[in-house]
């Protein structure tokens, strides 16, 4: 497949088998199960086996534009596909990909509609997915979501390992302290800080809003005061362009705080993530396993997430389940020894 996908043939192999044998009978709905941030390439068969029975394929997912790893696969696997994005026209090809706002302008119909909630930062809520599958549902023959979990009671759905299921899934450490965070950091994640900067990481700081983005940069850089570490602050996406370059330092620690938690890692390296606030609202269980999924994907060895928060949410608790549930699986399996 001249490397258009990281995954092997064999690694594809299950997925592909698993997804056939649904499409071959009479079910409509197919969950499949995994990690934040696996590859697309799992629907490059069926896509392929679709389009050459002359049926056409509905791809949504949470960006604008096609998923290019997806089209170069798939073509790579039937040369004769067409392809296109849409926002409310009719498409002729025979993979139409479009953004999960505009199902409600689609009013075209598909052999297959494929509801991706896995290659990039999702923000929808299990409620959000529900209703979107339901207009699948209305547009599509047969619906196939990927997903971190199951969210329709009908349909089938079995689980798949992330393809480089060697490294683990990354499982985020709690720090939990009596410390008031708007003024000040417990000594434990100080030790980590200081950790970072001797072996000259660069580390997302995220932060739940514009207000604590500005309080915490003003204590980074007025009250801790750590030598020889670069402190930006990033709070749109000009700030994320602007920081890309500093972030392939390699010699100097980097400490990047931010409220950008979905964008930052699109553009910049990071070799740890830490969570301040992790018990705000904002941070959903869903938010915080994407956060670990994301960097998981750009760092290529074994990075930290770091939960800082005065209480433990349920969300956080959720989380760390999901993550610890996530490798337990693969050890299961015995794909892996940890």
């Amino acid at each position: 497949m001249r490397n258009l996908c990281k995954v092997t043939l064999e690694d594809l192999k299950y997925a592909f088998d698993k997804i056939d044998y649904w499409y071959k009978k009479n079910i409509k709905f197919l969950t499949v199960i995994t990690v934040p941030f696996n590859t697309s390439c799992v629907f490059s068969k069926i896509i392929s086996k679709v389009s050459q029975n002359n049926g056409n394929v509905l791809y949504v997912w949470g960006k604008e534009g096609e998923n290019k790893e997806l089209v170069n696969i798939t073509r790579e696997m039937y040369s004769d596909i067409t392809h296109s994005y849409v926002v409310k026209e009719i498409s002729n090809a025979k993979l139409t990909f479009t953004h999960y706002n505009n199902l409600m302008k689609i009013k075209q119909n598909y052999d297959l509609v494929i509801f991706d909630d896995i290659t990039y930062f999702s923000n929808l809520s299990n409620v959000n997915i529900r209703e979107m599958l339901e207009m699948c549902s209305n547009i599509g023959e047969r619906v196939l979501l990927y997903s971190i979990e199951k969210t329709t009671l009908v349909g089938e759905k079995f689980e798949l390992a992330a393809y480089n299921y060697k490294k683990p899934f990354v499982e985020p450490r709690v720090l939990t302290t009596r410390i008031d965070l708007n003024s000040d950091i417990p000594f434990s994640l100080y030790d980590y800080l200081k950790w970072f900067r001797e072996n000259s990481h660069k580390v997302a700081i995220y932060v739940p809003n514009k207000e604590k983005l500005d309080m915490v940069y003003d204590y980074f850089c007025n009250k801790l005061k750590l030598s020889n570490v670069k402190v930006i602050k990033v709070s749109g996406n000009d700030d994320i362009k602007k920081s890309e370059k500093v972030s392939k330092y390699k010699d100097k620690a980097i400490f990047i705080i931010t409220n950008k938690i979905e964008e930052l890692l699109e553009y910049c390296y990071m070799d740890d993530a830490v969570v301040l606030f992790a018990d705000n609202e904002r941070y959903t269980y869903k938010k915080l396993l994407y956060i670990c999924g994301q960097i998981r994907n750009v760092n290529l060895k074994l990075p930290e997430v770091l939960l800082v928060s005065n209480d433990i949410s349920e969300d956080i608790e959720k989380a760390k389940n999901m993550a610890r549930d996530f490798n337990k699986k693969v050890w299961e399996k015995r794909l892996i020894e940890l």
